[in-house]
């Protein structure tokens, strides 16, 4: 007897301790997501990155802790490609490259590319923060160009 006893104690613990009351982080945290356009903001006035007009973003994600990480997925043709890198001041040049670590956040997956160009430079932003930029670029066919940039402080 002593024991259901001790149970039922026990359960009524830990089902108040499991939170059946209002406050529900989930959904807080959903409601502070910000949006691909505000990321996108963000990650230009982090690294200097100008997107011109043609160009379509596919994704925008943000991660931020002790370092900072933005990584922008774009779909453009070669002009855009070439207005971009310009407007954005890229000071490396695209270089062919048979395997890359990054991983995609949108479009086709790189390991399924025919060709695929890799470039990094260092940014100082307005802040004076050293910001490492990287350009991948999958030539899926002539015409089409999924860019993928990482942008980060380490």
């Amino acid at each position: 007897m002593r024991l259901a006893g001790a149970l039922a104690a026990l359960m009524a613990i830990v089902v108040g301790m499991t939170g059946c009351g209002g406050e529900h982080r989930d959904a807080d945290q959903r409601t502070r997501t910000p949006a691909v356009t505000d990321i996108v903001r963000e990650a230009a006035e982090f690294g200097g990155i100008v997107i011109p007009q043609g160009v379509t973003v596919l994704d925008a994600r943000s991660e931020r802790g002790i370092d900072t990480l933005y990584q922008l997925a774009l779909s453009t043709d070669q002009q855009g490609l070439t207005l971009l890198l310009t407007a954005s001041k890229f000071s490396a040049q695209l270089n062919k490259v048979y395997r890359v670590t990054e991983t995609t956040i949108a479009g086709p997956p790189l390991d399924t590319s025919p060709s695929i160009l890799q470039a990094d430079d260092v940014y100082r932003n307005p802040d004076g923060q050293s910001v490492h930029r990287v350009v991948t670029v999958d030539e899926r066919d002539p015409s089409n160009r999924y860019v993928h940039i990482q942008l980060y402080d380490t």
